[in-house]
């Protein structure tokens, strides 16, 4: 799991716009901030993921599979299959 104790130096430029936003009350504190810019980050990442993915099927490039099928495709490009 993660280290609470890590710490991240950010620029003095994403320093200053972190402190002006717990200084306008929008976040608790600047770690706030940080944590909140990641996970909309994720999230933005997944979604273009997921756009991708539709577009992928809207243009007929689906394969259709099971279950069973994909897991044992998943753990052979990890070299999970024994």
């Amino acid at each position: 799991m993660s280290d609470p104790a890590k710490k991240i130096q950010l620029p003095d430029d994403l320093q200053e716009f972190a402190e002006e936003r717990v200084r306008a009350g929008q976040s608790a504190s600047v770690d706030d901030v940080v944590r909140d810019a990641m996970k909309e980050k994720k999230l933005a990442v997944l979604r273009a993921a997921l756009d991708e993915g539709i577009a992928e099927l809207d243009a007929g490039l689906g394969v259709e599979t099971t279950p069973d099928e994909l897991m044992a495709e998943i753990s052979a490009e990890l070299g999970l299959d024994s």
